[in-house]
């Protein structure tokens, strides 16, 4: 009887527990990011329990196709997601119910190397060059401002887009004269002596006062009818860009396996410098992030790639994020 009474307790606690589990269930976030650097932060929110912390558990996909993720938010199917700000643009201009509500890093350095007989050392000198961009890369904008600068068009000259792999090899290959690329790529070609530096990233900053906001977007519906949800999750994602801040080796081993697991080899050194290259110290945005942005539209639409420049501003919903930084301090 008394092990029949032991049982029967044991069944009673497991019972409560299990009971009072079931009513702490934690929320759900289906969140999407892409399969390179810039999903980093979403990665140490997940691995290192800053959004469990938080009681929300965070169902991740690496999407390679904007179109899929525009779509996903749109329907509710994806309830947030850190997208390049060329997405967010695309988003912008056709109105889609989504608002940012923080940031996801911000100034990758970008540089302008070139081949070394093409006869090129400043920006003025691109003029009826090739020069080479990774297709859909955040470097088209940033080119066509610096071009602007310069008293250049897009039309003045001509601008390929290539895979990452095409791309490393396309001054040795005299398929471009110039790349304008992050410097994941342009550090590369400048090592092998492929080509040489025409502006830093110091000078690119310098020339267009370029920040690169990355956008970490909600779709409407999660905003407004999973209010809470969302806050816990924003400081969720707060916790994880100070952690790379305090934290680059632990966080660039982390992007090492987050590529390796896609079968893509980076060494320590080369995932420590990605960490290095993007900054993580500003959680909302900024007037000047939000101006940069628009000059961005400026550029696609000046590049005819967006049928209008569109504004962002209106889908800037800083509330969480100020919030979050507020409760953590």
């Amino acid at each position: 009887m008394k092990f029949i009474r032991t049982v029967a307790f044991a069944l009673l606690i497991l019972g409560s527990v299990s009971v009072r589990a079931m009513a702490a269930d934690p929320a759900l976030i289906r969140m999407a990011y892409s399969s390179g650097w810039d999903a980093l932060p979403a990665i140490v929110g997940i691995e290192r329990g800053f959004f469990a912390e938080e009681g929300i558990v965070v169902s991740g996909l690496a999407v390679t196709s904007p179109e899929a993720v525009i779509q996903s938010l749109a329907v509710g199917t994806t309830d947030v997601a850190l997208v390049p700000q060329r997405v967010m643009l695309v988003m912008a201009g056709a109105k889609a119910p989504v608002k940012i509500i923080g940031m996801g890093g911000w100034g990758t350095d970008m540089a302008l190397v070139a081949r070394p007989d093409a006869n090129i050392k400043a920006a003025a000198d691109l003029k009826g060059k090739t020069v080479a961009i990774v297709q859909g890369s955040e470097a088209l904008p940033i080119l066509v401002r610096i071009l602007n600068q310069a008293k250049l068009k897009p039309t003045d000259l001509k601008i390929v887009n290539m895979n990452a792999n095409t791309l490393l090899k396309a001054l040795a290959d005299k398929k471009a004269d110039a790349v304008f690329e992050t410097r994941h790529f342009t550090d590369p070609i400048v090592e092998q002596k492929q080509g040489v530096v025409v502006m830093d990233p110091a000078a690119v900053t310098k020339s267009v006062g370029v920040i690169g906001g990355i956008p970490l977007v909600a779709g409407n519906d999660t905003i407004t009818k999973e209010a809470d949800t969302t806050q816990h999750f924003v400081n969720g994602w707060v916790k994880a860009l100070k952690y790379i801040q305090q934290n680059p080796p632990d966080a660039a081993r982390m992007l090492q396996i987050f590529f390796h697991r896609q079968g893509v080899v980076v060494t320590k050194p080369m995932a420590e410098s990605w960490v290095k290259m993007t900054k993580y110290d500003q959680y909302s945005w900024s007037k000047a992030a939000i101006a940069d942005a628009d000059y961005n539209g400026w550029a696609l639409n000046a590049a005819k790639i967006l049928k209008l420049a569109p504004k962002i501003d209106d889908y800037v919903d800083n509330h969480f994020v100020d919030a979050a930084v507020k409760s953590l301090q």
